[in-house]
């Protein structure tokens, strides 16, 4: 099972933390597809490419291999003025 936290619009939708069963290997990619799978609503900003993962303190790359004990978090862009 892995933790993911969502982050700016993200977790208005989803709320801040979901548990998931994941299958490994796993990348950040094959999470975004599966997840949109299951929140289509979503599909349009979790396929942003400003929508940024994090696994630990580290911002990775779509095509980074997720291991088990891995703490995801989604970081929507935020705007301002």
């Amino acid at each position: 099972r892995m933790k993911v936290h969502f982050y700016g619009k993200l977790s208005a939708t989803l709320g801040c933390e979901i548990d998931l069963e994941v299958e490994y290997p796993c990348t950040i990619a094959g999470l975004r597809t599966r997840l949109t799978r299951t929140h289509p609503g979503l599909a349009e900003m979790l396929v942003d490419r400003r929508v940024r993962a994090v696994v630990g303190d580290e911002v990775v790359l779509d095509s980074h291999q997720l291991k088990p004990g891995d703490e995801l978090d989604f970081l929507a862009p935020v705007s301002g003025g």
